[in-house]
């Protein structure tokens, strides 16, 4: 370092450490003055013996404040805390020695007290933006936002508006969910940066939590001002005008957005279920999407749709009266392919299964070529556990989308519970020339194919592929077990059945993994899992029978 600054450098520290509590002893300065020289020297081994030199000699507050800072500076904080506090001791009031005590709590995470300490700096210098700001910090550091909101707001209030402080009063206010003091705290910082698009955004988005559609659309409009093609805010000023009843405003708006004089059914229909959809997680919403629907229902009379999602959103406080206005839908629509999807699908979600399948049933007499239809007119059938009856529809719908993996795979299930074993082969040999890899596919016709104990090699490296495709799956590693069984190589049964149990024991696992121990003449260990799974299912013929013949 140049001895030029480096005597200057040791003038400044001295005088300042020094200019309240300079030693009596000239031995302690000199000392004082070795170590500081020393430090700046990066010899801090030799300065911190210089400086508990000097405090032999005396023991001089400054000389404690030094020790402490060299401390500090080294990552040695308890050292620092404890000769930070000596200086204290011998000057209680010197503020500079406060805030040095102050900084080395936080950094030992004792928020409480670095609190404690700035609080008294604060009160002795009530003007100190950066004192302010920190005595903010550290209550919200001790989770009390309210308090150190008071802080922020005294700096913004009396002095002047900063970014940082302002930043973390908005993260507060919006913490707290209070949006209005949200939006003056953004207005506060669009005064710093009034170019600032960004925060006009925010504040915009502010306003709408409030909400304030007013003072929102003048944002709004203050943005169009500078791009009056910028669709996003256009989007959002069009959602405000719904959301004030101002629907005509607002198609108007919509129109001029997609340079059309007017806008059809299908366009203003799509607005009314995006703000149903979104209904699904902002609650305002809701209102926006009925008010829309309603002054469709009105201009469009002739229009089924809004009627039935108008009746889609009293069925949350009414279903019985919504089900009434679907039958009544249904028949002044009854022309209509897509109103037996809709409505037929309405009933499925409610598990009324009857009035589904009588909907869907009609549908499929109406539109015999409709995939949607035939599907879930099996499909339903099948959930009623009438599976020969959804037999003729799922064909028709893999006819219809030979591809279809829910058609596949429900009708894979009927033939093998059917035992329409070549039905079933054909299906899945089929099946796999569109999904080759297929998890679902793969286990169920391994499974089938074990049931009926041929193919077993085949069937053994197709449920290898489903396992290694999901390893935590218990039903597909059940199937692997199963054929391990069939193939009588118990000891990998057992261990891939047990590897399912422990994922999610039922009846079934227990049935299969007494079997295994049958077969492997431990009579006593098929009993108890027998046993288990007669506790889980007390009517299974099959487990009351293996255990009464063998306990």
């Amino acid at each position: 370092m140049n001895i030029k600054l480096l005597i200057l450098l040791l003038f400044l520290t001295v005088t300042a450490v020094f200019a309240q509590d300079k030693p009596a002893n000239p031995k302690a300065l000199q000392l004082f003055i070795e170590g500081k020289t020393l430090e700046l020297q990066n010899n801090y081994i030799g300065a911190v013996n210089k400086y508990r030199e000097a405090l032999k000699i005396e023991q001089a507050p400054g000389i404690y404040y030094s020790l402490s800072k060299l401390y500090y500076d080294v990552s040695q904080y308890q050292k620092s805390l404890e000769a930070g506090l000596e200086a204290l001791k011998i000057a209680p009031e010197n503020l500079t020695y406060k805030e040095n005590v102050s900084d080395v709590y936080i950094i030992l995470n004792d928020y409480k007290l670095a609190l404690k300490y700035l609080l008294e700096v604060a009160s002795k210098k009530p003007d100190d933006i950066s004192t302010l700001y920190n005595v903010g910090r550290l209550y919200e550091a001790e989770k009390q936002p309210s308090e150190a909101l008071k802080y922020y707001n005294r700096i913004t209030d009396e002095f002047q508006y900063d970014e940082t402080v302002l930043n973390r009063m908005l993260e507060i206010y919006n913490g707290y969910k209070d949006y209005a003091n949200a939006a003056a705290t953004l207005e506060k910082m669009l005064a710093l940066n009034p170019t600032d698009i960004s925060i006009k955004y925010s504040i915009a988005a502010t306003y709408l939590k409030i909400p304030d559609y007013d003072n929102a659309l003048k944002i709004y409009e203050d943005i169009l001002q500078q791009n009056p093609k910028n669709r996003d805010v256009q989007t959002e000023v069009i959602k405000i005008y719904f959301r004030q009843n101002r629907n005509s405003e607002a198609f108007e708006k919509f129109g001029q957005m997609l340079d059309k004089d007017t806008v059809d059914f299908e366009t203003k229909l799509g607005v009314a279920l995006a703000f149903f959809d979104a209904s699904q997680e902002d609650s305002s919403a809701l209102p926006v999407a009925r008010s829309i629907l309603e002054t469709l229902q009105q201009t469009y009379p002739q229009q089924w749709m809004p009627e039935y999602y108008l009746a889609l959103l009293d069925a949350k406080d009414n279903s019985f009266a919504a089900e009434q206005r679907m039958k009544d839908i249904l028949v002044r629509a009854d022309t209509s392919l897509e109103a037996h999807v809709q409505i037929g699908f309405f009933y499925y979600e409610r598990n009324r299964f009857d009035e589904a399948l009588n909907t869907f049933i009609k549908g499929a007499e109406k539109f015999p070529a409709d995939f949607r239809l035939n599907y879930l007119t099996g499909n339903t059938y099948y959930r009623l556990g009438k599976m020969r009856e959804s037999l003729p529809y799922l064909e028709k719908a893999k006819e219809l989308n030979p591809s279809d993996i829910n058609s596949i795979s429900t009708l894979g299930i009927i033939y093998d519970d059917l035992m329409m074993d070549a039905e079933c082969e054909k299906l899945y040999e089929e099946a796999f020339k569109y999904h080759p890899d297929n998890v679902l596919l793969l286990n169920n016709y391994a499974y089938h194919l074990a049931e009926r104990g041929i193919k077993l090699e085949k069937a053994l490296e197709m449920s290898r592929k489903a396992v290694t495709i999901e390893p935590e799956n218990a039903s597909y590693l059940d199937t692997y077990g199963w054929i391990f069984y069939k193939l009588k190589d118990y000891k990998n049964a057992k261990k891939y059945i047990e590897k399912a149990v422990n994922l999610g024991a039922n009846a079934v696992l227990y049935d299969h993994l007494g079997d295994i121990y049958h077969g492997m003449d431990d009579i006593s260990k098929a009993l108890k899992y027998w046993n288990l799974g007669l506790e889980l299912d007390p009517e299974n013929k099959d487990l009351k029978y293996k255990v009464e013949k063998y306990k």
